[in-house]
């Protein structure tokens, strides 16, 4: 946390645990209110750290939020190389679409609570959303390099297409299912395992046609 540029350094190891805590204060305030509509007094009291340390370390309710979507990307960028770390490398490609399809909805749908307030808040905090690309960057690489592994995949440019495409519309799709973005109200209302199924066959057949 002290190598943000947003956080001041702590003078004391208990005043980084402090912190730390308001941060996690933050982060579930977010996701039990869908949105950032509440005050630093509110972190305060539901972290037990006290607003004049939370101020001594960010200069605003803007800079914790900045610092605590920084922490929760990386988290989600951990997570996205030790899920796809298991893709079946070079395996038929019905089982690696699957793989990949089930892996990016897996880690949308487990993390979508805090995706989405972060989600909205990144369509006026231009930091938010530099770090919101990269994370997703990350996801839509790895997804894209376990496809183009897959038997029987056109390499080349070609080949490099065709992952993009499928990567786009898997994640829109898996998106809008589980309501990421702007508008709350426009999840699908499929479930989401019928979802991952009809990707999957669909970007199956595109991928072996490409």
């Amino acid at each position: 946390m002290s190598s943000n540029p947003l956080v001041r350094e702590p003078q004391q190891e208990r005043s980084r645990v402090s912190f730390d805590r308001a941060v996690d204060a933050a982060v579930e305030l977010l996701a039990e209110r869908g949105s950032a509509s509440f005050t630093v007094l509110d972190v305060s009291r539901a972290s037990g750290v006290s607003t004049g340390s939370i101020y001594g370390r960010v200069a605003s309710k803007d800079d914790l939020l900045r610092v605590a979507h920084a922490r929760e990307m990386q988290r989600l960028t951990i997570e996205t190389a030790q899920a796809f770390a298991a893709a079946p490398t070079g395996g038929p490609l019905v089982e690696v679409v699957e793989f990949s399809v089930r892996a990016m909805a897996d880690l949308l749908d487990r993390n979508a609570k805090v995706l989405k307030p972060f989600m909205r808040l990144a369509d006026r905090d231009q930091v938010i959303a530099s770090n919101g690309q990269d994370a997703f960057e990350e996801l839509t690489t790895r997804f894209e390099a376990a496809l183009r592994s897959a038997d029987g995949v056109r390499r080349g440019a070609r080949g490099r297409r065709a992952a993009a495409w499928s990567c786009t519309v898997a994640y829109s799709v898996l998106a809008r299912q589980l309501a990421l973005g702007s508008d709350p109200g426009a999840a699908a209302d499929y479930s989401l395992g019928k979802v991952i199924k009809e990707l999957s066959v669909m970007i199956t057949a595109y991928m072996a046609n490409a």
